[in-house]
């Protein structure tokens, strides 16, 4: 449902039950449906939910007012609007960027974390460099909805997804090409102080990543797993981008086993 927040409305799911409540943020323009086959099979046992950040889907907010301070203070927002007084809290592809700041801005709120398919801007120090990011306006394709199919197709190596390309592809079309282009640049860029910053990141944290990806590297991802203690790294075999909508039950069953786990 719509929820009035900061002056804005932004669009949230919140469904199932259980002891413990599992938070998500999506990534770069995905909306909340980037986890909705995951979280399907969670609400048997957690409650679950989720938004559309601002400029995804369908909150729809002035291109200005992206910026990387509102997102991140939008995670509270939701939280506190939806009634979520602590939780797991998931990130995704970019989203890990503000998930893993949002633990480190005030760690009461959260029991967990989890970070998927995306390191939060970080590097191993092997890696060289970050190239430059390029407008998604500049990607390839003769228009808007042609560099969305693409930037799919990136996104699923695996076989037999038509269905996961063509929903994606539908709920990436919702946001603005402004808002795609915004988006893509603010993303929290992982400086020294950030990265020194991870080793304050106490909770239990569970990083998955789909070997496949051709966004995130493995590497990246167990270097991320090595600047945070109390981690476990689930590395799913032939899996891309995509697994919390692609191998739901896998994806489901790793975080559970993982904030299941007597500690």
């Amino acid at each position: 449902m719509f929820k009035q927040i900061a002056g804005h409305r932004f669009f949230t799911v919140d469904f199932g039950s259980g002891p413990r409540t599992f938070f998500t943020h999506s990534g770069w323009i995905g909306t909340y449906e980037d986890w909705l086959p995951t979280l399907e099979v969670m609400s048997k046992n957690w409650r679950v939910a989720s938004f559309d950040h601002r400029g995804a889907g369908e909150t729809t907010v002035p291109v200005e007012e992206i910026t990387e301070e509102a997102l991140l203070d939008d995670i509270f927002r939701v939280m506190d609007a939806l009634a979520i007084d602590r939780c797991v809290l998931g990130g995704f592809s970019a989203g890990t960027g503000f998930t893993a700041r949002a633990v480190l801005r005030d760690p009461t709120r959260f029991e967990g974390l989890v970070l998927m398919n995306g390191a939060a801007g970080v590097r191993p120090p092997d890696a060289g460099p970050p190239p430059p990011r390029r407008p998604p306006s500049t990607w390839p394709g003769e228009d808007h909805a042609a560099r969305m199919r693409w930037f799919i197709e990136q996104c699923t190596p695996e076989p037999d997804v038509e269905h996961i390309r063509r929903w994606g592809h539908h709920f990436l079309l919702r946001a603005e090409p402004t808002a795609a282009d915004r988006l893509n640049a603010i993303a929290p860029a992982a400086d020294d102080d950030f990265v020194a910053a991870l080793s304050q990141i106490t909770i239990p944290t569970l990083i998955i990543h789909g070997e496949k990806d051709t966004f995130v590297t493995t590497a990246a991802m167990q270097y991320l797993s090595s600047l945070i203690p109390n981690t476990k790294l689930v590395v799913l075999d032939g899996s891309g981008h995509l697994p919390a909508m692609i191998r739901p039950h896998d994806v489901a069953a790793a975080i559970t086993e993982f904030f299941d786990r007597p500690r």
